[in-house]
């Protein structure tokens, strides 16, 4: 995937982060798809490098009160909120209340809607908004008929329009300079709510229309009559905090100028929380990570398993095989996409290896779990190959790709933090 990181939709916000950036948790835990990794990629790009990748245990343990944002993408939402359950539904409430930054994008954004009332969701409630792509008994699917439907209790949630969206300002769209007079913005919609907000001071954009870049499982004309006008972006502002929910997928990195709202919405937070006085997560910058030591030979392990992965995954990608996992369909291509983030951020781990000592033990685990990721690919491929049931297979894989990318990048963005600190404190010497 082709990253948009020069795109000057970005430009201006980044110096905004320089002088402290926040602590951002980003949530891969029970139910997370890939999807959570786009985030990893609009951090980066926006130079907020105070990153960790979290599962429901820390938001349980209450470790939210060590970070500024709470970022959740898309998913098995009735996963994410059973795993949560109401013991995190309040944990995720207190952050916000307290001066927390909440973004929920696609099943991040179904998890807080007041309107979703449903158990295991009742406990979530952050924004006075419901869903309106819900209802008894859908018409069927006209193509991605795998896509296109999720239970919920005696109903359906469904998807009329899969793919690119265009999205225009709504009622308020103060502070949202993206939104204002350069045309629609192009957002992926891969399964999110149209939203129904009830407040229009929360109403940031709204759905303008569809492109030509996106699936149709209902006659375009009546898909296109179902999203228009409504909401697909809205914020609330509970308590200290703020709540950003939409259904596409903002953070996509093939998507700048939907990026833009993100960032926007990021810095305007930001700023409301240095001009209150409060003070930032305490965090100690540049804290040594480990014992160090000379880890070349586990960083050329890592690149190898990677690409050995990598190349299986490319031949998963030419079978005709998905699997439900949950309510969540996964394709093959979801593999390499994992191990894309990993292989493209390795020549960043090999310059600082060559410079000098990372953390061995942790660079260990990483190249044993990427040999086992290997093997895990390979026997999935084998099972798919000859037709057999490989369900059992794609889960174990999926779940250790999960864990490993969370490793690698929490890794990566702390040395990308602490190479940050060492550069200041050079400048200021």
């Amino acid at each position: 995937m082709r990253r948009a990181a020069a795109d000057p939709a970005l430009d201006g916000f980044r110096e905004r982060f320089l002088g402290g950036a926040p602590r951002v948790a980003v949530y891969c835990g029970e139910g997370a798809s890939h999807s959570w990794i786009w985030f990893a990629d609009l951090l980066e790009r926006l130079g907020i490098y105070d990153v960790e990748f979290v599962t429901e245990a820390a938001v349980l343990d209450g470790e939210l009160a060590r970070f500024d944002f709470l970022l959740v993408g898309g998913g098995d939402t009735y996963a994410m909120a059973e795993a949560l359950g109401g013991a995190g539904a309040r944990e995720i409430e207190s952050f916000v209340r307290s001066g927390g930054f909440y973004h929920g994008s696609c099943a991040g954004a179904y998890l807080v809607l007041s309107g979703v009332d449903l158990e295991p969701f009742t406990p979530f409630d952050l924004i006075d908004a419901g869903m309106l792509n819900v209802m008894p008994d859908p018409p069927p699917a006209l193509c991605l008929e795998h896509k296109y439907l999720a239970p919920y209790g005696s109903e359906w949630v469904f998807h009329p329009v899969y793919g690119e969206v265009e999205l225009v300002e709504g009622d308020a769209p103060a502070g949202f300079i993206s939104l204002n007079g350069a045309g629609p913005v192009g957002a992926p919609l891969f399964g999110g709510p149209v939203l129904e907000v009830a407040d229009p001071a929360c109403r940031i954009a709204d759905y303008g229309g569809t492109t030509d870049r996106a699936a149709f499982p209902w006659p375009r004309e009546k898909a296109e009559r179902l999203i228009h006008g409504r909401q697909a972006v809205g914020r609330n502002e509970p308590g200290e905090g703020t709540v950003l929910v939409s259904g596409p997928h903002l953070e996509h990195p093939l998507f700048p100028r939907a990026n833009a709202i993100m960032a926007e919405a990021f810095a305007g937070h930001w700023r409301r929380t240095l001009e209150a006085g409060r003070q930032a997560s305490a965090h100690v910058q540049g804290a040594s990570l480990e014992l160090r030591g000379d880890a070349a030979g586990a960083v050329l392990e890592i690149k190898r398993q990677v690409s050995n992965a990598r190349i299986v995954g490319f031949g998963l990608e030419k079978l005709p095989v998905t699997w439900r996992i949950g309510v969540k369909v996964w394709e093959p291509e979801k593999i390499r996409m994992f191990l894309d983030y990993t292989w493209n951020r390795l020549p960043y781990i090999e310059r600082r290896s060559a410079e000098g000592t990372l953390p061995v033990q942790r660079l260990d685990e990483l190249a044993a779990g990427y040999s086992e990721v290997t093997g895990l690919a390979k026997r999935l491929k084998l099972k798919a190959e000859s037709g057999q049931d490989s369900q059992a297979e794609a889960l174990s894989l999926l779940t250790r790709l999960k864990e490993l990318t969370a490793s690698f990048l929490s890794l990566y963005f702390r040395l990308r933090l602490e190479e940050r600190g060492s550069d200041r404190n050079t400048l200021t010497d």
